[in-house]
């Protein structure tokens, strides 16, 4: 007794010498992520990042009539009244070597219309000031937040009116002056039209449309009073982002489709109206990553959570087979079962990096428990005994899958599962006492 007790001690500090291992291949992990998500930011560096469009906005400069500089003191702001924006996305893996890089290109189309109905033209009174609204240089603009992805200038039709954005910002002689943007105004995309003729109309017909490029994912401000904003795509596997979960989605093998219903009240940013000499706005978006590029490595991470019940419950069972047969398993014979555990992990991250995730943990499952059980086949000699025993890791194996595809569910469902684990082993401890070797009984009745 006093031996198998010993063993027993030996038996969990080798247990516990392989879970500090599974922590070092946690942290090889971790090292691989980041050197996926360097990867993707070199090429998306080279293509052009994720994106984020805002607009059309109206500016129209304020001139203090009262002094003798005609230069804008401040500028007002009009968001669209009405605001529909669809994008089509086509979405791209380019590769780097083991790593993948997710970009796309996309033809964003919008519509709307703005409410001109309460503006003024000229000479009003504000604060004490007699000002001009300079209708007649308003300009547009809209922006994306890296201007590298635009593949052309984009088109934009108000009123009647056509024309090209493919301008910067104009400070019209103020250097103070800025767009309203969450970032600087040299990614605005602008231009000047003279909007004379509809101020006071209720409401202003507006188009734009413009071909982008960009990487990971695709971000839309919603920022009309009324905004629907639909996005389109081939990718298999997007996850929504942003101020809010679509309205209403679909999501198939071949593609989706994501529509979002946002309103001025919603957002809780700015007014629809506004004034500004250099106010940063962070307007607020809708959107998409189009491919969580590098997953394998997060589920990795999250078996690796459960490798000290795994190599536990692993070498627990074949302690209890060496129980049952009478055939002594020697401690190195446990210490190269337990580093066949570990290496599990390391063929799982390694092989998960070329073929993906289900394919390398079936790969790595295979591989070790058919290590293992022809290596206990050799020990004990009973095809019986190894069989179980592999029946068992696998069982294992196949519970921390489960559990990796229940997400919100797979503490409850663990927790059950260890509760079960933990009455079976308590049961079969039982016989363990009848069960042992027989030159552990004779010595026991001596």
């Amino acid at each position: 007794m006093k031996n198998l007790t010993v063993k027993c001690f030996v038996i969990g500090g080798l247990v516990f010498i392989y879970w500090i291992a599974s922590l070092f291949i946690s942290s090889l992990t971790g090292d691989r992520e980041r050197l996926s998500e360097k990867t993707q930011d070199e090429v998306a560096e080279s293509w052009s990042r994720a994106q984020s469009f805002i607009g059309p906005i109206i500016c129209v400069p304020v001139i203090n009539e009262d002094s003798a500089s005609k230069v804008p003191f401040h500028c007002l702001y009009v968001l669209p009244e009405k605001l529909d924006v669809a994008a089509d996305v086509e979405n791209e893996i380019l590769h780097r070597g083991i790593y993948d890089a997710s970009v796309y290109k996309t033809q964003i189309a919008g519509k709307g219309h703005f409410d001109l109905s309460d503006m003024k033209e000229l000479a009003v009174t504000t604060g004490g000031k007699h000002v001009r609204y300079d209708w007649a240089n308003a300009q547009i603009i809209t922006a994306i937040s890296d201007k590298r992805g635009l593949l052309e200038g984009m088109k934009f039709t108000i009123g009647q009116k056509e024309t090209e954005l493919n301008s910067y910002f104009y400070d019209y002689g103020n250097k103070l002056l800025c767009a309203p943007l969450p970032f600087t105004s040299d990614v605005a995309i602008c231009q000047r039209v003279d909007l004379s003729e509809f101020v006071g109309n209720g409401s202003v017909p507006f188009a734009m449309e413009s071909n982008l490029k960009g990487a990971s994912s695709l971000n839309i401000a919603p920022i009309g009073r009324n905004s629907e904003i639909t996005i389109r795509g081939n990718c298999a596997s997007p996850s929504f982002e942003g101020l809010t979960l679509p309205t209403d989605r679909t999501v198939t093998d071949t593609g989706f489709s994501a529509t979002w219903k946002v309103n001025s009240l919603n957002r809780n940013d700015t007014a629809q109206e506004f004034y500004s000499v250099c106010r940063r706005i962070d307007f607020q978006n809708v959107g998409c990553k189009l491919l969580v590029v590098g997953g394998q490595y997060a589920q990795t991470d999250r078996v690796l959570k459960y490798a000290f019940f795994v190599i536990l419950l692993s070498l627990l069972a074949i302690f209890v087979a060496e129980m049952y047969v009478g055939c002594e398993i020697n401690l190195f014979n446990y210490l190269l079962i337990g580093a066949a555990l570990v290496l599990f992990y390391l063929i799982l991250l390694s092989f998960g990096e070329v073929i993906g995730f289900s394919a390398a943990y079936l790969v790595a499952v295979v591989m070790i428990i058919g290590l293992v059980s022809l290596y206990l086949k050799a020990i004990v000699r009973q095809n019986r005994v190894a069989l179980a025993v592999s029946a068992f890791l696998t069982l294992i194996d196949v519970f921390i899958y489960i559990l990796l595809s229940l997400e919100s569910m797979s503490l409850l469902v663990g927790t059950v599962g260890l509760f079960v684990i933990l009455a079976i082993a308590m049961y079969l401890s039982l016989n363990l006492k009848r069960r042992r070797p027989a030159d552990e009984a004779g010595k026991a009745a001596e």
